[in-house]
């Protein structure tokens, strides 16, 4: 069922039922006010009749005074009729005030009936048969206008309903001709601050998820394809001399060689490609579990020391021996990337240190990490990009793969956490990066 189909539906369903509310409070009110327009003719009549009785108790009743279908019955003390008026129905002394009986077999009679002297009773009366057929002929009058009313809620409702989703409708159009090719693309925004407007924005901010999402996997197809080209035709290079030349033992080695980095080269791109995928969010599942932190944090550090120490940097080391909540393989991940990114641009001599606070002050508790360095720092231009894959933040220093960054921003964020760069004040980098411990 279509949503205007379901609104036309709900506008006809509470339409009715107003209208219905509506006559059942018309009919009950017009019904009361001939009911209660009837009993003043009767009161009167039995009072004026009662005063005549009083003045002269023999006297019959007046009748020329009487509207139509009034009648006056004057009852003896005994209980019998005295005298009425032509055409009152027969019926026994009523009780005192206002009283109904069955005088025929189509309708009722309303009786008022008053004492009078002499132990004698006065009683007005009347058929309801009129007020039954009025109200009758309104309940069919309101029956038809209902009828009337739910065809014009019908159609009008249909017409409302189209009227309000044919935004909606061009939305949707407009929505469905952006392809894949065409993701720069957006959907007019109303200027109306509604609800569509609302539904356009977020399509646009969507949209614009997309286009960035799209654009990330675009670079990095294109860098992991770079990063695979060159050694791959390096090697080919390299193999293919070597068949030319299948005598010359020092080509021979030689190509051998350069095969084997080569091979190495691409076994380590594989790795970096293996790591980084484990480590995403949608990846492998989050193993949480209590580790010192101290312990994690000297763990990392020994996996890269080797590295430091061929540069003569020293990795310094400020954690406190506190136990946290984390999955430790995809922590000491994003520490051992950080860090060796950052042994990559230190200057020789120097040194890389890792500060690590707990904050309880914020909901639950937060473990922040922070890596810093003495080296050249990252350009504002590229900060945009530094933990996407393939990035090359820095333009001095050697070249790795630029999946290390990346690999630690996925493990940072499959804990829900954040990471970040900082220029630090006195000159270097502060990597830094938060996550629920």
């Amino acid at each position: 069922m279509t949503i205007r189909v379901r609104l036309t539906t709900w506008y006809v369903v509470v339409g009715t039922a107003t209208l219905v509310v509506l006559a059942v409070i018309v009919w009950l009110q017009y019904a009361g006010a001939l009911r209660r327009s009837l009993d003043e003719v009767l009161q009167a009549r039995a009072s004026a009749a009662q005063e005549l009785v009083e003045v002269d108790p023999s006297a019959p009743p007046d009748v020329g005074t009487l509207e139509r279908g009034v009648f006056l019955v004057v009852f003896a003390p005994d209980g019998s009729v005295s005298s009425s008026s032509p055409r009152a129905p027969t019926f026994v002394r009523p009780p005192l005030g206002l009283s109904s009986v069955q005088a025929g077999p189509a309708s009722g009679d309303e009786l008022y009936a008053m004492a009078a002297s002499g132990g004698q009773t006065v009683v007005a009366g009347s058929s309801v048969a009129d007020i039954d057929r009025n109200l009758d002929s309104l309940a069919r009058t309101l029956m038809v206008v209902g009828a009337a009313g739910a065809v014009a809620l019908v159609i009008g409702g249909w017409w409302l309903a189209g009227r309000a989703l044919a935004p909606v409708r061009e939305l949707t159009r407009q929505a469905d001709s952006i392809g894949s090719g065409a993701l720069d693309r957006r959907l007019p925004e109303p200027r109306q601050q509604d609800e569509l407007g609302a539904l356009a924005r977020t399509l646009n901010r969507m949209l614009g998820r997309v286009e960035d999402a799209a654009r990330r996997q675009r670079d990095f197809v294109l860098g992991a394809s770079h990063d695979l080209r060159t050694p791959l035709a390096t090697l080919r290079t390299e193999l293919e001399l070597a068949l030319v030349h299948p005598a010359d033992h020092a080509s021979l080695v030689a190509a051998v060689e350069g095969a084997h980095a080569d091979a190495v080269r691409l076994s380590e791109l594989a790795n970096g490609l293996l790591r980084l995928a484990a480590a995403e969010p949608d990846g492998r599942p989050l193993d949480i579990q209590e580790v010192r932190l101290r312990a994690l944090v000297r763990d990392s550090v020994d996996l890269v020391e080797k590295a430091g120490a061929e540069r003569a940097i020293t990795i310094g080391v400020q954690a406190p021996d506190v136990a946290i909540r984390v999955d430790r393989a995809r922590l000491v991940q994003a520490i051992v990337n950080l860090l060796g990114n950052a042994l990559r641009f230190a200057p020789r001599d120097t040194s890389v240190e890792v500060h690590t606070a707990l904050d309880s002050s914020t909901v639950g508790r937060v473990l922040r990490v922070d890596v810093l360095d003495r080296g050249p720092g990252v350009a504002p231009d590229v900060r945009g990009t530094l933990f996407e894959p393939f990035a090359r933040p820095r333009s001095a220093g050697p070249s790795g793969l630029g999946l290390g960054l990346a690999t630690a921003a996925a493990a940072v964020h499959a804990h829900g956490g954040a990471i970040g760069y900082e220029d630090r004040p006195d000159g270097g980098s502060d990597f830094w990066f938060w996550v629920p411990a």
